[in-house]
């Protein structure tokens, strides 16, 4: 059997997902009636209809060709038929996410393959995260085949799709058209791959066992769950292998591959992508990037991955402090599937024990809750999101750690790409202008435009991507790299509930903004922090000067009246709706702070 590997790649929203359901019920992988969006099982990909997680999934393929060689008379049907041939392919396809926040997916993806299919929704265009997926493609040195999809669309815009992908380099006879919704296309794009994507080579010279991990998870049974690449040798169940980077030695239990089912095998070979399941209990023995090899035979550790870099940083809390080792024990398994984001331990006097996060983006922070709270059953406390700052030469992200005294202070900025039509150029220039950015430069493609700028980081993260949405009727779409840092004019906003300085809502933000940041951040926290039996002053200060306040009245009725009369289960049903209102909040002095209050900066 022939081996192609794959990955496909697009933006958000333009039809990674559904194109891979297509190619499966070709392959006879899955029936015609499955769910859609099959490859995101998460109950998150689902809610929130992303894809988070990359999954790779390998198909098998037949192909039929009719050889006329030995036919004098090419009328002749029936000698046509006589000399058809069938040939076997094994389809490795990986299916990767479309959003900035989890670029980490496809860049690992993109090392474990020979090609990429690039999807363009035709009614969109080329966006942001088309072109950052075509440049890690090209940094890759993967064989690219560009697709146009949602052809069957009304709005479809193939001519002009088809031009903004020949500005990228590719000839008009190398674009594909097809409709993932409907199939049309779709077999001949599986030809295409066979004809275009290389078959795996041997990277090892003496056939020694090499295998790139590139995804892993845990089993709570069996151990840590390594997916690999194989580059060389073969791998085989019961022999006991070496993971270069970390020095641990284990027994391999089982592998095998996903079909999407999982399919188990006793040996994995050259090209072959499939999983291990590897015994090992510590986590910290397995990353994401190492290489496995024989103990008695070392092939050379394989290039792996560059070590991701978080941009934005946040603490999570345990609402209840007997959670801590629970939640360190979510952050260690959730690592494993997650190699991007990173944790460390922290304290804080009013919130206790928890740990800093970074990440890549809040996107990636809020399914990381969102996957701790469901998955572990925890009640967190996140404070509000800060990135790294340079203070007298020193790197800080903590708003604690900031001194208003220091004689330097200098911000990250980044590099922004933004594709909007061309129509909305004023608009987004006077959202850069607000944001303290600078545009840099300007290109034409077709009807949209490229804008380049440069923008601080923490204008960036909050609030930029749905202020852009919103000023271009959603048709703008964004991605950044991280440029370097400049000096800025800084200052620590403290905010006071009842007179005390809450901990987590403390931020480091540009002074001649902090009045107004101030004042929506108050009365974001009115609307969040409940009525309660005194008045709760909230006040937004800079030192030791008050810049804004809002007042949460204290109640004037009874608050056990409505529960008065009925059956005794009325009362019961508000009671335990009230516990569990409750379990969310964590006491300072005498005013109760629900979870929300903490997240009600990012609605400003």
């Amino acid at each position: 059997m022939e081996i192609r590997n794959f990955a496909i790649i697009a933006h958000i929203d333009h039809g990674k997902s559904t194109l891979a359901d297509r190619i499966m019920e070709i392959c006879g992988a899955v029936p015609k009636d499955h769910p859609q969006q099959l490859l995101d099982s998460l109950e998150l990909e689902r809610e929130h209809g992303i894809t988070i997680k990359l999954k790779a999934i390998r198909l098998a393929y037949r192909k039929s060709t009719i050889d006329h060689s030995n036919s004098k008379n090419r009328g002749n049907e029936q000698l046509a038929i006589d000399n058809r041939q069938v040939q076997n392919y094994i389809l490795n396809l990986i299916d990767t996410p479309g959003h900035v926040d989890f670029a980490y997916e496809v860049s690992r993806s993109l090392a474990s393959v020979e090609g990429a299919v690039l999807v363009v929704d035709s009614t969109q265009g080329i966006q942001a995260q088309t072109l950052a997926n075509f440049n890690l493609s090209l940094e890759a040195g993967v064989t690219i085949i560009p697709v146009i999809n949602k052809i069957d669309s009304p709005a479809a815009r193939i001519e002009e799709t088809v031009n903004e992908l020949s500005s990228l380099g590719f000839k008009e006879s190398e674009i594909l058209k097809v409709s993932a919704k409907t199939g049309e296309g779709v077999e001949p794009l599986i030809a295409e791959i066979i004809k275009r994507i290389p078959e795996p080579k041997r990277l090892t010279i003496n056939n020694e066992l090499s295998a790139l991990i590139f995804d892993s998870s845990l089993d709570p049974y069996k151990g840590v769950v390594a997916t690999i690449r194989m580059f060389g040798g073969e791998i085989k169940k019961g022999r006991e292998v070496l993971l270069i980077a970390t020095g641990a030695r284990t027994q391999i239990l089982e592998l095998g591959y996903l079909t999407p089912t999982p399919k188990f095998v006793d040996k994995l070979s050259l090209g072959e992508v499939g999983f291990i399941v590897t015994n090992l209990k510590d986590l910290q023995a397995v990353k994401v990037g190492d290489t496995i090899t024989l103990p008695q035979d070392p092939a050379s550790s394989l290039p792996g991955y560059q070590e991701a870099r978080p941009v934005v940083f946040l603490s999570f809390y345990p609402t209840d402090p007997h959670d801590l080792p629970k939640l360190k024990v979510g952050l260690e398994k959730l690592k494993l599937n997650d190699s991007s984001l990173s944790f460390s331990p922290e304290s804080s006097t009013s919130l206790g024990q928890g740990f800093r996060l970074g990440f890549l983006g809040l996107l990636h922070a809020q399914i990381t809750q969102e996957r701790l709270e469901r998955e572990y059953d925890l009640d967190i406390i996140v404070t509000s999101p800060s990135v790294n700052f340079e203070i007298d030469g020193r790197i800080i992200n903590k708003p604690a750690e900031f001194d208003p005294t220091s004689k330097s202070v200098r911000e990250p900025y980044a590099l922004v790409s933004i594709f909007a039509p061309q129509k909305y150029f004023g608009t987004i220039s006077n959202l850069v202008h607000e944001k303290r950015g600078e545009i840099k430069n300007i290109e034409n493609l077709g009807t949209s435009q490229k804008i380049e700028a440069e923008i601080p980081l923490l204008d960036i993260l909050i609030g930029f991507y749905d202020q852009l949405k919103t000023v271009t009727s959603g048709f703008a779409s964004f991605d950044f790299g991280i440029g370097e840092y400049k000096d800025a004019n800084l200052v620590k906003l403290d905010i006071l509930v009842n007179h005390e300085p809450i901990e987590g809502l403390a931020q480091i933000v540009p002074k001649e903004r902090a009045e107004e940041i101030g004042r929506k951040l108050v009365e974001k926290l009115k609307e969040a922090i409940p009525r309660q039996q005194i008045a709760i002053p909230i006040q937004a200060a800079i030192g030791g000067k008050i810049v804004a306040r809002e007042t949460v009245a204290s109640f004037r009725k009874d608050v056990t009246q409505k529960l008065y009369g009925g059956d005794v289960t009325r009362k019961m049903k508000l009671l335990e709706k009230q516990k569990k209102g409750k379990k969310r909040m964590r006491r300072f002095g005498q005013v109760e702070i629900p979870q929300d209050a903490f997240l009600a900066v990012l609605k400003i």
